[in-house]
């Protein structure tokens, strides 16, 4: 029998992750809520392949969109930008998919789901799954990476949905001293507090899953090299059909944490206290398009249930609001 891992006490290195993070559910569930309730038919995990195929079928919007640019009226652009704001969208969130897979190493499918979709937001799967998965452990504890604090005024909300714009140079600051951080070890730590969103208060110099972190930011620096070449040569469309919808989106994806979570402290991860504390949002067209493509949206049965694909989403949350009306709650608009 697999002994049980704790929040405080994970193994080294981020094999553990997703392990450590289902084992925290299943043992928060109850009498009342338990996750072995759930169909198995409705827990389909999403596939290395099937990723990759999303990917490529978001890059062949975007190049429609693209080709688009170069066609329509310039008074179109801003309406073209922001249905390639909303690709890129998708595209964090199929990373997002893979950030969530149990992974010993990268598959030639997931590296390429990781240049294709986390590159040009200048972010790496390592990152990702470093700080992601902690939320998902620890949503709503002192040791969420991504908890909000403060009175959610209408200021709060501007502010906490302005960073969004800060995102891109911030992570490209990232990629650098991730790489730096490599040959020193000093560095880890504040690499991963400041960068990674680390919340243990540990000295990382020696952590395995912290300089898996760092390796893996020279790939994104290669990418930011080619980046800085095309801008040189092409300025315009760069800054057209790159750096603006790309700040667009992350400035989208910082409104829709906000719009994800209730923003109160936990001590539990039970699936009530889960439910209570997590948001279904933006499902429909405009969701699709823009605000939550991808399924994102169906966010209280990603939390419940994390390994479960993206594709999958509805289908589970259809059976918990059959199965639960009285606690499931309605999504946000």
């Amino acid at each position: 029998m697999k002994s049980p891992r704790t929040a405080s006490n994970p193994p080294d290195g981020q094999a553990h992750l997703v392990d450590n993070l289902e084992e925290a559910l299943d043992a928060a569930s109850s009498e009342r809520l338990a996750r072995r309730d759930v169909p198995r038919d409705l827990l389909v995990p999403a596939t290395p392949v099937g990723l990759l195929r999303m990917s490529l079928e978001e890059y062949g919007m975007l190049v429609l969109l693209w080709l688009a640019l170069s066609v329509v009226p310039a008074w179109l652009y801003p309406v073209i930008i922001v249905f390639i704001a909303g690709r890129f969208h998708a595209l964090g969130v199929i990373l997002h998919d893979a950030a969530h897979m149990p992974m010993r190493g990268k598959s030639l499918s997931i590296r390429l789901v990781e240049i294709l979709c986390g590159y040009p937001m200048a972010s790496t799967l390592n990152a990702m799954r470093y700080h992601h998965l902690r939320h998902h452990r620890d949503s709503g504890m002192e040791t969420d990476p991504y908890f909000k604090t403060g009175r959610q005024t209408p200021m709060w909300w501007t502010l906490n949905v302005a960073r969004g714009v800060l995102v891109l140079p911030f992570w490209t600051i990232r990629a650098l001293v991730g790489a730096v951080a490599t040959f020193v070890p000093s560095l880890r730590t504040p690499y991963a507090r400041i960068f990674l969103q680390d919340r243990s208060r540990q000295d990382l110099r020696d952590s395995r899953e912290v300089l898996d972190c760092a390796r893996a930011e020279f790939g994104q620096l290669l990418f930011q090299v080619a980046v800085v070449g095309a801008l040189v040569r092409w300025p315009g469309a760069l800054v057209i059909g790159y750096l603006v919808p790309i700040t667009i989106t992350l400035v989208i994806a910082a409104y829709r944490l906000l719009m994800e979570h209730e923003y109160e402290r936990t001590a539990d991860r039970r699936m009530e206290t889960i439910i209570t504390t997590t948001r279904d949002n933006h499902f429909g067209v405009v969701g699709a398009i823009v605000l939550a493509p991808r399924n994102i949206g169906y966010h209280i049965v990603h939390h419940l249930h994390p390994q479960v694909g993206l594709a999958a989403l509805p289908q589970l949350r259809d059976w918990y609001a059959r199965q639960h009306p009285a606690i499931y709650p309605p999504p946000r608009h």
